[in-house]
C-alpha cells in the first residue's frame, strides 16, 4: 500500500502537501514559502543591532497598524461629534423629545396668564361668570363646562398635584423635596396624584371631571342651576338631533345668540327651503300665500343653504354631512355667530353653484305645493331629494369641503358649541384649523378659543427643524465612522479566517520575507 503523507505529519510539508490539505495551488506555494523563510530566519537575539532595530520598527507597523487606525478613527469621530453637538445645542437638544401639538396648546394656555395674576383666580372667575349667565341670569352651561375642562391646562397639572400632596409645609416645600430626587420619580408621583383626582371626579359623576378641583360652592351652584338649563337643553337638543321638528327659538338657550341678532327662529330643512322660495318673487309658487308660511326677506344665501339642508341638492360627499353642515351654518347665521368673511365666501361660491331660479324650478318639478311641504316636511323630503345634481359643478368640492368640516366640528363638540365657534372661522382654511384645535382641546374648545383667540392656531404650526451642524463637520464625522467600521470589518474577517489560510496570505508572506531580510539567514 502506498503511504499517504498528511500535512500534519511533517514539520515542513511541501506545496503539494499543503494543497492536499485544502489550500489552492497559489495558497499552497505561499504557505510553503512562509514556513521555509521563517525557518531560515535568525532569532532576534542573533541579529545585528541595525537589523534588529529595523525589524522592531517593521513589526510595530505590521502588528500595530490596525489598532492605531481604529483608535485614530474613533478619536477623530469623537472630535467631530463634539463639534457637531456644540453647533446644534448640545446633547440635551437631541435627547429631549419634541412636544406634540397637544402639549404645545396646553403650554400656550398656561403661558397666556397675565403676569402678576393667579391662574386659579382667573379660572374661578370665568366659572362664576358662566353661572351668572346672560342678562336674564340664565346659566351658560356650555361655557361653564368648557372652562371647567380647561382648568388643568390653565392652572397647571403640576400645581394641582402639588396642592393635593402638600402637607403642612406647603406645596413649595414638597416641590423642592421632589426636585431633589430623580426627575422620573417626581413626574410619576405628580402624574399619579393628578390622575387619581380626575378619576375621583369621574366616579362622582362630575362633568367634566376637572370640576373636582373647583371649590364646593362652585359645584353646588352649578348643581342648583342645572335643572333650568336641562329644560331648555332638552328641547333644543331634540330639535338639532332631528327627534322632532317645528319652530325652535334659539334665544331659549343661554349664550347661544349673539347680542343684536335678528330673527333667531329655526324651522328645519324643508321648511327653511319653503320659506325662502316663497320670499323670492322669482321662485314664488302657488300655495305660498298660506298663513302657515312665515314671511321672510329675500336672501339668496339662505335659499342656497336651505336647498342643501333639505336634500334638494346633491354635492360630493356624504349627504348627511352636507345637511348637518348646512344646518349649523343657517343656525350660526341667524344667531349672529357666522363670521362675516366666511359668510361672504359662502355667498360668492353658492351664487354661482346654485342660482335661485334653478332651485325654484327644481322644487316646482317635484310637483308638491309649498304649503303642503311646509305642513308635512317628512312627506316632501323624498319627493325633492337630489333634484339638483351639483356634484360635478365648478366650486362644488370647495363648498362640500366646508360643509363636511362644519359637520366634523359638530361631532367633535356639540351643536350649540359649533354654532358659537363659527364666529372664529373667517375662511375655509381657518375652519380647518379650528377643527384641528377641537381635536386637541376636546370639551375645552370653546374656552380655548375665548382665551387664546388667534394664538390657538400657533400650536398647529410645525416646529422649526433642529439646528444642523455645518456640512463639512457632518461629512468628516461620517468619514471617520466609516474608517472605524472598515477596520472593525477587516479585524472581524481576520478573526473568522482559519489559521491555515492566514499563514498562506500575502501579508504573512511579506512579513516572512522582510523578517528574513532584516534579521538575516541562519548560518
Amino acid at each position: 500500500m502506498t503511504d499517504i503523507v498528511d500535512a500534519g505529519d511533517t514539520t515542513k510539508p511541501g506545496a503539494d502537501a499543503w494543497q492536499r490539505a485544502g489550500l489552492t495551488r497559489r495558497e499552497a506555494i505561499r504557505r510553503e514559502r512562509v514556513e521555509r523563510w521563517r525557518g531560515e530566519t535568525q532569532s532576534p537575539w542573533e541579529a545585528g543591532a541595525v537589523g534588529l532595530t529595523l525589524w522592531l520598527l517593521w513589526r510595530a507597523v505590521f502588528k500595530g497598524l490596525q489598532p492605531l487606525w481604529l483608535i485614530g478613527s474613533l478619536v477623530v469621530a469623537a472630535w467631530f461629534a463634539v463639534q457637531g453637538l456644540a453647533q446644534t445645542g448640545g446633547l440635551a437638544g437631541h435627547v429631549a423629545a419634541q412636544p406634540g401639538e397637544r402639549e404645545r396648546l396646553s403650554a400656550l394656555v398656561h403661558a397666556a396668564v397675565p403676569p402678576g395674576e393667579d391662574a386659579r383666580d382667573i379660572w374661578l372667575s370665568r366659572l362664576e361668570e358662566a353661572l351668572r349667565g346672560d342678562r336674564r341670569r340664565r346659566a351658560d352651561m356650555d361655557r361653564f363646562r368648557s372652562w371647567a375642562a380647561l382648568g388643568p391646562d390653565l392652572i397647571g397639572r403640576d400645581r394641582l398635584a402639588l396642592d393635593l400632596l402638600a402637607g403642612a409645609a406647603g406645596p413649595r416645600a414638597l416641590d423642592a423635596e421632589l426636585r431633589a430626587g430623580p426627575a422620573w420619580q417626581r413626574r410619576a408621583r405628580l402624574d399619579a396624584a393628578f390622575d387619581g383626582e380626575m378619576a375621583r371626579g369621574a366616579a362622582l359623576g362630575l362633568s367634566p371631571p376637572a370640576l373636582i378641583f373647583a371649590p364646593d360652592t362652585v359645584r353646588q351652584s352649578q348643581a342648583g342651576r342645572q335643572f333650568a338649563w336641562a329644560i331648555a337643553n332638552t328641547s333644543a337638543d331634540g330639535f338639532f338631533r332631528g327627534a322632532y321638528r317645528g319652530q325652535f327659538e334659539m334665544r331659549s338657550v343661554p349664550g347661544l345668540v349673539a347680542f343684536g341678532a335678528g330673527d333667531t327662529r329655526l324651522y328645519g330643512g324643508v321648511r327653511h327651503l319653503v320659506i325662502q322660495i316663497c320670499a323670492d318673487p322669482r321662485t314664488r309658487l302657488d300655495g305660498c300665500d298660506s298663513a302657515i308660511i312665515p314671511p321672510a326677506p329675500v336672501d339668496d344665501l339662505a335659499l342656497a343653504l336651505a336647498a342643501v339642508e333639505s336634500g334638494l341638492v346633491n354635492l360630493p360627499g356624504r349627504d348627511r354631512a352636507m345637511a348637518s353642515g348646512a344646518e349649523i351654518l343657517i343656525a350660526a347665521r341667524r344667531a349672529g355667530r357666522l363670521h362675516p368673511q366666511l359668510e361672504a365666501w359662502l355667498a360668492a361660491e353658492l351664487a354661482g353653484l346654485l342660482p335661485g331660479g334653478q332651485i325654484g324650478e327644481a322644487f316646482a318639478g317635484a310637483m308638491i305645493r309649498p304649503d303642503i311641504a311646509f305642513a308635512a316636511p317628512s312627506r316632501a323630503e323624498p319627493m325633492i331629494e337630489a333634484r339638483i345634481d351639483a356634484s360635478a359643478s365648478a366650486g362644488a368640492v370647495g363648498v362640500a369641503t366646508v360643509l363636511q368640516s362644519v359637520a366634523r366640528l359638530r361631532r367633535q363638540t356639540s351643536s350649540f358649541e359649533v354654532i358659537r365657534l363659527m364666529s372664529e372661522a373667517g375662511s375655509p382654511d381657518r375652519l380647518a384649523d379650528l377643527q384641528r384645535v377641537a381635536e386637541l382641546a376636546g370639551p375645552a374648545t370653546l374656552a380655548v378659543m375665548e382665551w387664546l383667540g388667534e394664538d390657538a392656531v400657533s400650536a398647529l404650526q410645525p416646529l422649526p427643524p433642529r439646528q444642523q451642524a455645518e456640512p463639512h463637520i457632518q461629512q468628516a464625522l461620517v468619514l471617520a465612522l466609516a474608517s472605524a467600521a472598515l477596520v472593525l470589518l477587516l479585524t472581524l474577517i481576520r478573526l473568522m479566517t482559519p489559521d491555515r489560510l492566514r499563514r498562506a496570505s500575502r501579508a504573512s508572506l511579506t512579513d516572512a520575507w522582510i523578517s528574513r531580510l532584516l534579521l538575516g539567514r541562519k548560518i
